[in-house]
């Protein structure tokens, strides 16, 4: 049925540029902007579908505004369109846990029902944090630093100039802090950076520090520890 199939080709297309035109004009964060819970859908199923890595980094920020702005990221939605596409089903879940993740790290708070999407996916997806780059179907590698960059440049324009001075502090490289997450919990890696950026510690923090991550330091800093991890990982 040749109609229906161009019917298809071309409702796709419509979608595809819909979505690319929104793109830009939501991260500049106009309050004026309207956007319903079903067009979010479509920007993020254009996004995890695009050709061009630098259209794919977009996803965290566009998150970041949807959060922002109170509109409702609607997770089941957004997976009843790959039913039929596994693979495309795949991309979208390595781009939620990436983003959900930088979202964290930003200390922007991901709404409850992601969160819960989100959750079962990470025992199946521990390999995805081993590296800087994230290989999708269609044959696109985008980088986790490059996805924080962009997610970075929208928080700092859309927040005022005092409050952004405020947060730029010492961060984490991605791949620091993904390398950091398979050897220290969050509250210890909370208490590094603040040691690091030279900030105050409770009593309670000064005194878990000296007890549990001070040691863990030395321990990583002994030359022999480090020649034991440069000899099984070595080529």
């Amino acid at each position: 049925m040749p109609g229906l199939t161009s019917g298809k080709i071309f409702s796709k297309k419509n979608n595809q540029m819909f979505a690319l035109n929104m793109i830009d004009s939501l991260l500049k964060d106009s309050d004026q902007k309207k956007i319903t819970p079903d067009q979010v859908v479509i920007i993020l199923d254009a996004l995890a579908g695009a050709e061009n890595p630098a259209l794919v980094n977009r996803f965290p920020a566009i998150l970041a505004v949807c959060i922002r702005k109170g509109i409702e990221i609607n997770s089941q939605a957004l997976f009843s369109r790959y039913r039929d596409s596994k693979l495309k089903r795949r991309n979208m879940e390595k781009l939620l846990l990436i983003s959900t993740w930088l979202l964290h790290r930003e200390d922007i708070a991901v709404p409850e029902n992601l969160e819960k999407t989100i959750e079962p996916l990470k025992s199946k997806n521990r390999a995805l944090f081993s590296n800087d780059t994230i290989q999708l179907s269609s044959g696109v590698c985008v980088s986790i630093t490059n996805m924080y960059e962009t997610l970075k440049k929208y928080i700092f324009a859309s927040t005022d100039v005092k409050t952004a001075k405020a947060m730029a502090v010492a961060r984490p490289s991605t791949q620091l802090s993904i390398h950091l997450d398979w050897l220290f919990s969050p509250r210890q890696k909370d208490l590094i950076f603040k040691k690091l950026n030279k900030e105050s510690l409770t009593k309670t923090e000064r005194e878990y520090y000296s007890r549990v991550v001070r040691k863990k330091l030395k321990a990583i800093a002994m030359s022999e520890v480090r020649e034991i991890a440069d000899t099984l990982t070595g080529k």
